[in-house]
């Protein structure tokens, strides 16, 4: 599953790409794409992108109006679509932009094609309220962002969850954007036990993995 560094790149390229064109319509291809049913997709529909941005492991669409929350999941990805296939290859929903000439003329009617492999059918959309985000689904539940939180607030964390570190680090609801990749290169690099505990660590555990977070999610 990608982890924050990937999806941070991800929104940072699809930011260049399409921030600023105009929304036309989002068509999921199945009723597991999107998950949600207020407010609706069609809000966004005539305005233009703001950003692509990141809040855990999730890409965020921006609108004046709506924020798109995309999880990719496993097997999911967000990318350009220039087939706008009616039936594409693990097709799970589709953004469609106004087209944009170019300057030799020729136009680009480039959309955003969420597309997902496997038989899971996990990845999807959910329409959030903009200015909503912290205080819904399925934002509301997430923990502070990994790279951002100091020894102390740490430590305050362990002493909350009693838990072995390794699945501490990868705990959304605690910590956000780790997964498993991430919190064994962590626990190597502080040389803490992925079997330690929370309780155990406490105030020096988290003097020692505050900074091996931070160089890890920067590498």
């Amino acid at each position: 599953m990608p982890e924050m560094p990937e999806i941070e790149a991800h929104a940072e390229r699809l930011d260049a790409q399409f921030a600023g064109r105009v929304l036309t319509s989002f068509h999921p291809f199945n009723f597991t794409a999107l998950k949600t049913a207020v407010p609706p997709p069609d809000l966004a529909y005539g305005s233009p992108l703001i950003a692509v941005r990141r809040r855990g492991k999730y890409l965020l669409l921006d609108f004046d109006a709506v924020t798109f929350v995309v999880h990719l999941m496993q097997g999911g990805r967000l990318l350009p679509d220039t087939k706008l296939s009616a039936k594409p290859r693990g097709g799970q929903a589709r953004f469609l932009f106004e087209p944009v000439e170019r300057g030799d003329g020729s136009v680009d009617e480039r959309a955003l094609l969420l597309t997902e492999q496997g038989k899971e059918r996990r990845a999807g959309v959910w329409c959030v309220t903009s200015g909503d985000l912290a205080s819904t689904e399925p934002l509301a539940k997430l923990g502070p962002e990994a790279a951002t939180i100091g020894p102390a607030d740490l430590a305050d964390l362990f002493a909350a969850n009693s838990m072995r570190i390794h699945g501490f680090l990868r705990d959304q609801r605690i910590v956000a954007g780790l997964g498993r990749r991430l919190a064994n290169e962590i626990c190597h690099r502080a040389k803490v036990s992925p079997f330690a505990t929370t309780k155990k660590l406490g105030a020096d555990g988290a003097e020692r993995l505050v900074p091996a977070i931070r160089e890890c999610v920067e590498e």
